[in-house]
């Protein structure tokens, strides 16, 4: 088996906090980049109607989900908010970079850490903000998306805290800062971003 250090995969890691488009981005990516797939990670969530299990996540009961933790197959879980459980599976992982596949994922900040830790060569972080020259502007732009998406007051709360504490001050860690200041400009900036790096890897197809 190869190691991790020469492994010929990659992961991109799209990072950053509710508000700032990342689903969006990331969707729009995958559909303008035939070689690029979402990296399934494992979810207690339930699916929505635009997903199909095995694709965007692996969905699981929470059963099923400890039960994946007691024989350690999560390279890292959380519980992201109250009752819906995130995790990498390492199985899925290695086969993706052992493969010389491209990934996509949308995963929270601590996700991010570990996976970058254990495979720092195969993992790019971008991460997708909003405009603001410090912080507290950003969190006020954040803020008013999601009231504009009509989320509920509580969800909210727990959003702004998590951007404020943990996900806004990350984003200097990362290898990209995309600011989603205009949705179509982001798009593009990201899938320039991941057709440079697949490029330089030799991972790029032709019809791409």
């Amino acid at each position: 088996m190869a190691s991790a250090e020469n492994l010929p995969g990659i992961i991109f890691v799209i990072i950053g906090p509710g508000g700032a488009g990342k689903n969006a981005i990331m969707k729009a990516v995958i559909a303008a980049t035939p070689a690029l797939q979402q990296l399934a990670t494992a979810t207690t969530r339930l699916m929505r109607a635009d997903e199909m299990q095995g694709r965007e996540h692996l969905f699981v009961s929470a059963q099923q989900f400890q039960e994946m933790i007691s024989r350690d197959e999560l390279l890292e879980h959380q519980e992201v908010t109250p009752g819906k459980h995130y995790g990498i599976p390492r199985r899925t992982v290695l086969e993706v970079l052992t493969a010389g596949a491209a990934r996509i994922a949308d995963i929270e900040v601590l996700g991010a850490i570990e996976l970058a830790a254990a495979y720092p060569r195969n993992v790019v972080q971008v991460f997708i903000t909003v405009p603001g020259d410090d912080i507290a502007q950003q969190m006020a732009v954040l803020e008013a998306r999601m009231r504009a998406r009509a989320d509920e007051a509580t969800d909210i709360g727990q959003r702004l805290k998590r951007a404020r504490t943990l996900e806004l001050p990350y984003q200097t860690r990362c290898d990209y800062i995309v600011v989603n200041d205009d949705l179509a400009q982001a798009i593009e900036t990201t899938a320039a971003i991941i057709r440079r790096e697949m490029v330089e890897r030799q991972l790029q197809e032709a019809r791409l």
